[in-house]
């Protein structure tokens, strides 16, 4: 009898713990506290990698061009572009730039242009396309009034490719051959019959050329073009500057401004430095 009470005893007691532990394998968090070892965490919700953070930007601006000791000073001018990119980093950002400028040649006062002009010489109107990656760092983010604002650096480096308009040249000034003894109307009827090159192979004419007599009045002077720009000619360009853009204002939608440096290293063997100050639109999409 006491036997038999005992193994009812303890099969009643394994009953009992095996429903206590299986109750504790399946109780709905939260748990009692304390709660029995072991406790059921609950399960945390499924979460998602961040995106990724890409901008872009239609802007317009201002150019104010530096003197070119070859070629004179640049037309100050308006340009229109578009800018953007992806965030590699919280911070750095990688992207592009390319913009229009409808007026890239020398100013109307510039002296050597406006004579190689006025003697005739091809001056088609010249327009050029900036393209350039870029890459620009974001000094953290700051809150003003709910939205974000971001000061950064940009540098960038590309090229300057030119688009003429009316023509496929434009003389930007000239060089001067004295040519004793032989007087203009004489030339001008060699390279009218297309002799002149055979008689001074060292004359390029491939732009124009215009005799006039020389002061003394004992020959010719024989102009030809010096610097030329040409159709779909490119030039290299590096920028380099800073701005803020302001984010998300409605939406993806917000602003930026920036004002940056360029430098054309090499437009006909000498420098030519410019100012540009922009401001446009800011579409940003995804997060880090």
């Amino acid at each position: 009898m006491k036997v038999r009470f005992f193994i009812v005893l303890v099969l009643f007691a394994f009953v009992f713990a095996s429903s206590s532990l299986f109750a504790q394998g399946t109780c709905n968090p939260p748990c009692p506290n304390p709660c029995p070892t072991p406790c059921p965490t609950a399960t945390p919700a499924p979460t998602t990698g961040s995106s990724f953070q890409w901008e872009i930007s239609p802007y317009a601006g201002y150019v104010w061009n530096g003197q070119n000791d070859a070629i004179g000073s640049l037309i100050n001018t308006q340009v229109f572009g578009v800018r953007g990119g992806g965030y590699v980093t919280s911070a750095l950002e990688i992207g592009g730039n390319w913009s229009w400028n409808p007026h890239f040649q020398p100013k109307p006062e510039d002296t050597t242009a406006a004579f190689a002009g006025n003697l005739g010489f091809p001056q088609a109107k010249v327009r050029t396309n900036l393209w350039e990656a870029e890459f620009t760092y974001h000094f953290g983010s700051r809150g003003v009034f709910g939205h974000s604002v971001k000061p950064y650096l940009v540098a960038g480096g590309g090229g300057i490719t030119t688009n003429l308009n009316n023509g496929d040249s434009f003389v930007l000034n000239n060089k001067f051959f004295d040519v004793p003894g032989v007087s203009p109307a004489t030339l001008e009827a060699a390279h009218a019959n297309g002799t002149l090159q055979t008689l001074f192979p060292n004359f390029n004419t491939t732009h124009g050329v215009a005799f006039v007599s020389n002061p003394t009045g004992t020959g010719t002077t024989v102009v030809l073009a010096n610097d030329v720009f040409r159709n779909n000619a490119t030039y290299f360009t590096f920028s380099y500057g800073g701005g803020i853009k302001l984010q998300r204002l409605w939406g993806p939608l917000g602003f930026f401004g920036d004002v940056r440096g360029r430098t054309i290293p090499n437009l006909f063997h000498h420098q030519t430095n410019m100012l540009e100050v922009s401001a446009g639109l800011n579409f940003a999409f995804g997060q880090r």
